[in-house]
């Protein structure tokens, strides 16, 4: 088990804000790409880590769609993206037809492995018309697998490619 220590400041252009005074323990943050804790303290709290792997990939799209959120969600229950994922990460699309992803420290376990990009800028946590969206595994429709098939170990890097559907 490792530890991560915050020390105060702000990566530069990460739009993450350092922890400050007064928040409650165990507020974890994600800050250039490295969970740390954030406890009533601020700079110098604590987090126990217990490690995980990175994960990563690439979301091929049905068509460039620049300038469009798009989100990895890892969950270990089916077809339910308004669970609470167990991680994700996010961003905005490039003007190319594929989304380069990573995900760091996720702890070991079996996931389904969700890909959104919401086109139409509707927000919510279900894809409407003209949305692109695709679990890892589908079968060409877009839809869960029948069980969880991205197994990520305890420690090292594990990729999941996968292409999304025009929903």
């Amino acid at each position: 088990m490792g530890r991560l220590t915050f020390l105060g400041p702000k990566c530069k252009n990460s739009g993450v804000k350092p922890c400050r005074t007064g928040w409650r323990t165990g507020v974890v943050a994600l800050v250039c790409g490295v969970v740390v804790g954030c406890g009533g303290s601020g700079a110098g709290s604590t987090l126990d880590a217990s490690g995980g792997a990175k994960v990563s990939g690439t979301l091929t799209l049905p068509a460039a769609n620049p300038g469009k959120p798009y989100t990895v969600k890892l969950f270990t229950m089916a077809g339910r993206a308004s669970l609470m994922a167990t991680t994700e990460t996010s961003g905005l699309t490039a003007a190319t037809p594929s989304v380069a992803y990573a995900i760091a420290t996720v702890p070991a376990g079996t996931y389904f492995v969700l890909g959104f990009v919401d086109v139409d800028g509707s927000g919510g946590t279900a894809s409407t018309a003209g949305d692109f969206a695709g679990w890892y595994g589908h079968t060409g429709d877009g839809n869960p697998p029948g069980t969880a098939n991205a197994v990520v170990p305890a420690t090292g890097n594990a990729t999941f490619d996968f292409a999304l559907v025009v929903r």
